[in-house]
């Protein structure tokens, strides 16, 4: 595209389609064409205070945008996205990408028909904590992650798996470069009609193994990532955030301020370096828009592509399949 800005629309207009619209409304690269969502009360309050058009139909939208950001609950994303793709609109879909891989297939295919753009939005991939801590990763043998909220009604119409893990089956998938050997699963309903509590053990054929935990029924918010590897282990929290990194190699990645202390093991006295490591603080939401807007002007394929958010839903379906088995 040339340097006009991009008409981009926002359906959806709740709690994290409101963080959508603020930003879109206010970047430069963006003509914004307003919002539209079928509650019309929430629509019109938004409309309000960010000073933007409300529209009256998804058909109205489609007229006049070049791009749409979809931030509406899970059930509806296929066929909302399949429109817009249909009239060859390009789409950032809100994770969880789909109900289905078949769902997710089918939008895939209509965007390549279309020479179309979809972005799924696994914010994660924008977190500067989780981009450092990926600048460490090589080849992993153990990763543990905890994502732990306490209960809100609100997304609650998919399982903790769709609605939480997904992100960290995302993260895992981006650290272990290989394909998946098998999953064990188990999980719980407690507050609501879908599973509040999930814990899945996902082992990759290099050998590879990742044990993720999600809870929306925490009394405290927890995001926590551990990972091993051959002489190094990182402790990250992304609720600081900070990344404290053990290594008994010098390799690079320290600096001055490291702390070094002599310690025994089985293959004689080593050096252990610790350091801890206090990533930026950026805006997730707005790189991921600016992400979407860079694929749209470049016509390039985005960071987390359709085929990058299908792989994220079809394991965290296989996972939900197995906590049923298991009831």
């Amino acid at each position: 595209m040339s340097n006009k800005k991009i008409k981009i629309g926002v359906v959806g207009a709740g709690h994290l389609g409101r963080h959508h619209i603020k930003h879109l409304s206010r970047h430069s690269k963006v003509e914004f064409v307003g919002v539209f969502d079928s509650n019309k009360t929430v629509l019109n309050n938004i409309c309000s205070e960010f000073s933007v058009k409300a529209l009256e139909s998804l058909d109205q939208l489609i007229s006049c945008c070049d791009a749409i950001n979809i931030v509406t609950p899970t059930d509806t994303h296929f066929n909302i996205a399949k429109d817009f793709l249909n009239n060859k609109k390009d789409v950032l879909i809100e994770k969880p990408m789909t109900n289905t891989v078949e769902e997710a297939q089918e939008l895939i295919d209509i965007a390549k028909k279309n020479n179309c753009i979809i972005q799924v939005g696994h914010i994660e991939r924008f977190n500067p904590t989780i981009n450092k801590l990926n600048g460490f990763i090589k080849n992993p043998h153990y990763i543990e992650i905890e994502r732990l909220a306490p209960f809100q009604s609100r997304g609650t119409e998919v399982p903790v798996i769709l609605d939480l893990m997904v992100h960290d089956i995302d993260i895992v998938l981006g650290m272990v470069a290989s394909p998946i050997e098998n999953i064990h699963a188990s999980g719980a309903k407690m507050m609501s009609e879908t599973i509040d509590l999930a814990h899945a053990h996902i082992k990759f054929k290099n050998g590879a193994v990742a044990n993720l935990k999600s809870s929306r029924i925490a009394q405290n918010y927890v995001r926590k990532i551990r990972t091993y590897q051959s002489n190094l282990y990182s402790v990250t929290d992304l609720m600081i955030p900070q990344i404290e990194i053990y290594s008994l190699e010098e390799s690079g990645i320290f600096s001055k301020n490291a702390i070094n202390k002599k310690v025994h093991t089985a293959a004689g006295e080593k050096i252990l370096h610790y350091e801890k490591f206090l990533p930026e603080k950026k805006d997730a939401l707005l790189e991921e828009i600016d992400d979407f807007i860079n694929s749209i002007e470049k016509r390039i394929s985005p960071n987390v592509s359709g085929e990058d958010g299908k792989r994220a839903l079809e394991i965290a379906l296989e996972v939900e399949n197995k906590i049923f088995l298991n009831e």
